[in-house]
């Protein structure tokens, strides 16, 4: 249960509304936000199927998020080097905190 202020997102599933499988459906708490168009055969496939969508929408919207931060605070497109990506990173960078974002302070 959440506690007072808080809301929870949960994805879950349903029957089909014409009895032919199951349905995803997202719940921003009790409110229902979003249910699959495509019914699947099984529940654990239609919970598979929503949580793998509701993963990629909210990873594109956080790449996106943190892509306009960095080039907020730099006033430029980002580089690889502001998101600290290299296929040579050093565990010594990762160990010392170094993030893919500057210091906001």
């Amino acid at each position: 249960m959440a506690a007072h202020g808080e809301m929870l997102v949960s994805v879950g599933t349903d029957e089909a509304s014409d009895s032919w499988g199951f349905v995803g459906v997202v719940k921003v708490g009790e409110v229902e936000a979003f249910r699959t168009l495509e019914a699947f055969p099984s529940r654990a496939e239609a919970l598979r199927a929503t949580q793998k969508l509701m993963g990629d929408v909210l990873g594109e919207l956080l790449a996106g998020r943190e892509w306009r931060t960095v080039r907020d605070s730099t006033g430029q497109p980002p580089t690889r080097q502001d998101f600290n990506i290299s296929a040579f990173r050093s565990s010594r960078g990762r160990a010392a905190g170094r993030g893919g974002l500057p210091d906001p302070g």
